[in-house]
Formats: C-alpha cells, sequence, structure tokens
C-alpha cells in the first residue's frame, strides 16, 4: 500500500527544474552508457573463463542460446543453468552474456574505505533497452560470504552508475514451481533447424484460431496433430504413432517463446492450460 505524508500548514515544495547544463550531461552518460552496453552484448567476450574439465566444486556447464553471439553461455552451476530457463524462455530478453565485463567498485571496510573487481555471472539485455547484471547464489551458501549485504548494495550502486541494475538471484526465486518445470518442458520444444516441415503451417493456423482457448482444444481441431515415424530401412506403411510428441504442443510452446502467444505459466501444463493471443503492440516484430 502507498502512504504520502503531508503537514497541514505549508504546501508541497514545487521540485527544482533542472539546469539546462545537467540534462546535457544525463543524457550524455545514458548515451555512453547505451553505447557501451551495446558492444558488450554484440561482442560478448567473457571477462572469465571456466576451463573444460576444470575440477569446480559448483559444476559448472554450458548453456545453448540463440540469444548469445557464440550460441552457447558458460553456466558457472546449476542454479545459473536454471536462470537460463527463465532467460531463454522470455520474449522481452534479447541479448544475455556470460562474465560480460570486469568493473571496479568502492567497498567499505573496517579501516576505510577499498578499490574491489567485480565480474558478473550473467548481463541481461531486455527488449525496452533495460540491462541487468546477474549473480547467482545458492541461500545456504550467503550466509558463508562475509559482507554479502553490504557487497549486494554497493554492486548496486556501481552498476547504476553504469545504466544497469544489479542483482543476486537464488533458489526462492529461480526456482519457483511449476513454474521452473513449465519453462524447462517449453524449453525443450523451441524452434530448431531440424524442426519437421509441417511446423511453420500448424504454427500459422494456431495464430488464426480463435482465443482464448486451451492447449486440449487445438490439440483436438489442428488438422495436422500427430507425427509418424519409421526407420530409414523400413517402407512408409510403416510408420508408427509418435504419441510422446504432438507438434501442437511444441508450436504452441514456440509461438509462446516468441512473444506472439501467452500460456497460463501458474499451473502444470496440461490439456486445459488456457492459451491467449499476446495484445500487437508486445509481439516481437
Amino acid at each position: 500500500m502507498r502512504t504520502s505524508l503531508r503537514t497541514r500548514s505549508t504546501a508541497p515544495a514545487r521540485p527544482t527544474p533542472p539546469t539546462p547544463q545537467f540534462l546535457d550531461h544525463d543524457l550524455a552518460k545514458r548515451m555512453e552508457n547505451e553505447a557501451f552496453w551495446r558492444g558488450v552484448f554484440l561482442s560478448n567476450e567473457p571477462k572469465k573463463e571456466i576451463k573444460p574439465g576444470t575440477r569446480y566444486v559448483t559444476l559448472p556447464g554450458w548453456f545453448p542460446t540463440r540469444k548469445n553471439p557464440r550460441g552457447l553461455v558458460r553456466t558457472s552451476s546449476p542454479l545459473t543453468r536454471d536462470l537460463m530457463f527463465h532467460l531463454d524462455t522470455d520474449p522481452e530478453i534479447v541479448s544475455i552474456a556470460d562474465f560480460p565485463i570486469e568493473t571496479t567498485y568502492r567497498s567499505k571496510t573496517s579501516s576505510g574505505f577499498k578499490m574491489r573487481e567485480h565480474i558478473p555471472e550473467v548481463g541481461i539485455l531486455r527488449r525496452d533497452g533495460a540491462v541487468f547484471v546477474v549473480d547467482v547464489m545458492p541461500v545456504h551458501v550467503q550466509p558463508t560470504i562475509p559482507f554479502v549485504r553490504q557487497r549486494t548494495s554497493e554492486l548496486k550502486s556501481a552498476y547504476f552508475d553504469q545504466g544497469a541494475t544489479y542483482l543476486l538471484l537464488d533458489e526462492t526465486s529461480l526456482h519457483l514451481e511449476p513454474l521452473l518445470g513449465n519453462l524447462k518442458r517449453m524449453w525443450k520444444h523451441k524452434r530448431n533447424d531440424h524442426e519437421l516441415a509441417e511446423m511453420s503451417a500448424i504454427r500459422r493456423w494456431i495464430l488464426d484460431t480463435r482465443f482464448p482457448t486451451t492447449i486440449g482444444a487445438l490439440m483436438r481441431e489442428a488438422p495436422i496433430n500427430a507425427v509418424f515415424a519409421h526407420w530409414s530401412d523400413e517402407p512408409q506403411e510403416a510408420a508408427r504413432h509418435v504419441t510422446e510428441n504432438n507438434p501442437v504442443f511444441s508450436a504452441v510452446m514456440q509461438l509462446a517463446i516468441a512473444g506472439q502467444l501467452e500460456v497460463d505459466l501458474d499451473a502444470r501444463f496440461s490439456p486445459s492450460t488456457i492459451v491467449t493471443r499476446k495484445e500487437k503492440s508486445n509481439v516481437r516484430l
């Protein structure tokens, strides 16, 4: 609930308008920050390397994504990998960079201040131009890191000056269910370069459907709603129904990832999951 405090005896003071010099400086700084981050996401040269085969206590890995110029990002832990499921299925996230920059920040110590260096795990560019730099740390680890709250506050301030928002994430936001399970399932059905030739026609048919509807209704009504396959040394009439794969479900997931449809993520995916058409103003061009 939002509240406000006022005194009866005096009227609120009118804010002093910024001077032209201040506006010019603010605009110049914002443009400088935007140009800097644009270069970071275009090149994505990681400032930290975790070499393959390294004995690393947090179990690093690789995550494939078209939102990175290399097609892969290095994840330092399974928890960072789970963050990637959130980012790679979010149509508002347009670029992801691993270990994107090395920055210097001012840290308070018992004897004064000290300049420290920091490399965030992930950089994120949103469609509206907003930039986020993110570290991921399990909840049980945070109490073992001295001054973690102070460092988080200092990093928020340092990255704010660079036009970015700093976040420290953990399981309390990344492991929400059924959200994470839905996003992992959605990600498994994302578009790739080896999809069935009919998938494009299925997606067009779905977009021409009347909304809202359900995944089950789309499966029943779609003119193409099953996959049949046979081994290369078998005749075509030997094709069998691949019951574990439904192309309509895959198409719905792909359209949701592209920002053209919205699916209910608050309950585990099922035939009764509601599907709606996203407003055109929010659809990726």
